[in-house]
């Protein structure tokens, strides 16, 4: 069939072969072909199966045609078993990419709060690894960033960004509403609703007064820049986020974001070369009964 084509039709090798297999599935398929069908036998026959002609004059059989060899059938095989898996993992994974849509799409606060909360508690462990003045794993601040990550990140991001802001600025998709909710986060949001947050679970976790907290945050704000440097990150990842990404992934984008700036900074502040001995020293444990070593 491909030598026929390859006579008579002025088409590519590859449209050839394809339109060989083609016809020879077709042939295949149809039993009013059968003579045909002797050429497209199951592959334990093509070694055995041979299509013979007996004339009256002798009966012996006379092989007029020997179908293709087992060797070539054992690579068609193998081919068609590759094909097949391959378009099983890709069913696969586009089943799975439907199924974490759906979670998404159908629990965004429960989904918010899932991502944020898994990344907060990472973004700990890591940081605390790298920590030299860190001598033994703290479980109370891991499962405060933890809940700080997922209520504050997971759940409030959830609910400004995907249920107050459509209120605020309206539904329809433009660039003056990308840029006005931009704006917002980061100079109110920020402010007010994103980093103070932040120094309460700090007091939370060492036990110092809130009062002291809020006291680190203003100190930060006026003497060391904070808004500034928030602004010089989070501000062109929130026009991102509001413009390109679609609303039940804005949570997962985020939450990336920060376990990687989170990353460096920890890389960052906690160099290899950091002296151990500049680390404070920790109180030792009062005794539950002082007398007790009398």
């Amino acid at each position: 069939v491909v030598g026929y084509l390859k006579s008579t039709m002025a088409i590519s090798s590859s449209s050839k072969f394809l339109v060989a297999g083609t016809l020879l599935l077709a042939v295949h398929s149809t039993s009013a072909f059968a003579p045909a069908a002797a050429f497209v036998l199951p592959p334990r026959q093509w070694c055995t199966s041979s299509l013979t002609i007996r004339s009256p004059a002798d009966s012996a059989p006379l092989p007029v045609h020997e179908p293709i060899g087992g060797a070539a059938a054992a690579a068609s095989a193998a081919g068609r078993r590759s094909v097949s898996t391959t378009s099983l993992q890709m069913v696969s994974i586009t089943a799975l990419g439907a199924a974490l849509a759906d979670f998404y799409k159908g629990w965004p606060l429960l989904s918010g709060f899932a991502t944020a909360s898994a990344k907060g508690a990472a973004a700990d462990r890591l940081a605390q690894s790298r920590d030299v003045c860190t001598t033994k794993f703290n479980i109370r601040r891991n499962v405060a960033m933890l809940l700080y990550s997922g209520t504050v990140l997971g759940v409030s991001c959830e609910i400004m960004y995907n249920r107050l802001f459509p209120m605020l600025f309206g539904g329809e998709q433009t660039l003056a509403r990308v840029v006005k909710m931009t704006l917002f986060d980061g100079f109110i949001n920020a402010p007010l609703l994103w980093l103070p947050p932040a120094y309460l679970v700090q007091a939370l976790i060492y036990g110092y007064p809130k009062r002291k907290a809020l006291q680190k945050y203003v100190e930060d704000v006026r003497e060391n820049g904070l808004l500034f440097k928030y602004w010089s990150l989070w501000v062109p990842v929130s026009f991102l986020n509001f413009s390109v990404i679609p609303p039940h992934y804005r949570i997962v984008f985020v939450a990336s974001v920060s376990f990687f700036w989170m990353t460096i900074l920890s890389v960052v502040a906690n160099k290899s070369d950091q002296d151990p001995e500049s680390c404070p020293l920790e109180p030792e444990p009062a005794l539950p009964n002082p007398r007790a070593l009398d």
